[in-house]
């Protein structure tokens, strides 16, 4: 019974650990970008360009699975508000539902290697920006009764750069998993 109740504490403290570590760098990521913004002469579009607070907790959700992705999506854009103003009191409640939705999602598919890393990839990143898509709409609509989601696209355009990383970033880690665990 003792043994299994610190096998228990151990395992819980280790997730904490790695759920923790993807908060950092979702807060920590986003704070290089924007400084190596300032530096390029291009101010926080970096951040808008890479989307380095997604990184991440697609890391985290694809290696551990839903519920730590879950929580690092939730608790990520909450602490670096408080932390950093960023992102903007705006764009918060959209961030915090996409991401959760990426760290569900993600984590969902962390363990399907019947289809391919890439593919599973882009079907997080697609499935994320139709939710946000979908909760933009719902506040506009409730907001105005309209919905233009002319700047919801540019949004999306800005963001192919952080697209394309995380792609092709998070689908190299995927496959170094898979082939370091068969």
């Amino acid at each position: 019974m003792e043994r299994s109740l610190r096998q228990t504490v151990l395992k819980i403290s280790k997730e904490a650990a790695f759920i923790i570590a993807a908060i950092i760098g979702a807060v920590v990521l986003p704070q290089i970008f924007h400084v190596a913004g300032i530096m390029l002469g291009v101010g926080g579009k970096l951040g808008q360009i890479f989307l380095p607070m997604y990184l991440p907790v697609l890391i985290i959700a694809f290696y551990r699975g839903p519920i730590s992705g879950a929580v690092a999506g939730l608790v990520s854009p909450l602490i670096s508000f408080v932390l950093t103003a960023m992102p903007h009191q705006s764009l918060l409640p959209y961030i915090t539902v996409e991401l959760i939705a990426i760290g569900l999602l993600a984590g969902e598919l962390c363990n399907s290697a019947k289809i391919p890393a890439v593919l599973r990839v882009l079907a997080v990143q697609v499935a994320a920006k139709a939710v946000r898509l979908a909760v933009l709409a719902v506040s506009l609509y409730g907001a105005t009764g309209v919905v233009s989601l002319d700047a919801a696209f540019a949004d999306i355009l800005i963001s192919v750069p952080g697209a394309i990383l995380q792609l092709v970033l998070v689908t190299g880690l995927i496959v170094i998993k898979e082939n370091k665990n068969a």
